[in-house]
């Protein structure tokens, strides 16, 4: 099985949108932003977007950090107001990932869910549509939701830390991140040896770094 490519500025930055505790799947199918990954040079390049393309992902990008912030600002400083803003997060991620889709043509669309598989590894297994796509049975979905609650905890657990000063802020995405590609092996053990072989052929051909 390939390892998730590890693409660290914007990764960590995607990471973040998935902490404690994690958002559910998003609606649109994509976990995590789409606005973000479509920032990477090495995605454009290999979507071969054009300029045009390039410019509407711009604006799409800053102004998606833009309201993400106005989220950020203020830590939730109780669980009822975590829930809340997982829930505006979660609503934000969707809202701009159909923008940014949007800008695709279907073949772009395609090649970059692609990429997602490849960089989120076993992750990705936590969306309903890749759980279709592999056919997978009701004790393996429950096995990956089992998964994803101890991803919630463990980042909820590290969020806390952070807040209470224990951890910087870089501490805490390199925790985060280490977790994740534990957690994403750990995903890939649920597949039998025919399901782990055509997920690694969903991931198509490896994305070339810029």
């Amino acid at each position: 099985m390939k390892s998730p490519l590890l693409l660290p500025s914007a990764i960590l930055l995607i990471l973040l949108l998935l902490t404690a505790p994690l958002p559910a799947a998003t609606t649109t199918g994509h976990p995590g932003s789409v606005a973000v990954l479509l920032g990477l040079d090495s995605v454009r390049n290999e979507l071969k977007l054009t300029k045009s393309q390039c410019d509407q992902l711009d604006k799409i990008r800053s102004n998606f950090k833009a309201d993400a912030h106005l989220i950020t600002t203020r830590p939730p400083a109780t669980q009822v107001e975590k829930s809340a803003a997982n829930s505006t997060v979660k609503s934000l991620i969707n809202r701009y990932n159909e923008k940014a889709v949007a800008v695709l043509t279907p073949q772009q669309h395609a090649r970059l869910v692609q990429i997602e598989r490849q960089i989120l590894g076993g992750l990705m297994l936590f969306q309903p549509d890749e759980q279709k796509l592999l056919g997978l049975s009701s004790s393996q979905i429950a096995a990956l939701g089992q998964i994803r609650s101890n991803g919630e905890a463990f980042a909820s657990r590290v969020t806390n830390s952070f807040e209470k000063g224990n951890l910087t802020l870089q501490e805490r995405l390199a925790t985060l991140r280490n977790y994740r590609i534990k957690q994403s092996a750990k995903c890939l053990q649920v597949l039998s040896p025919a399901q782990r072989k055509a997920f690694r052929s969903l991931q198509g051909t490896t994305l070339k770094r810029a």
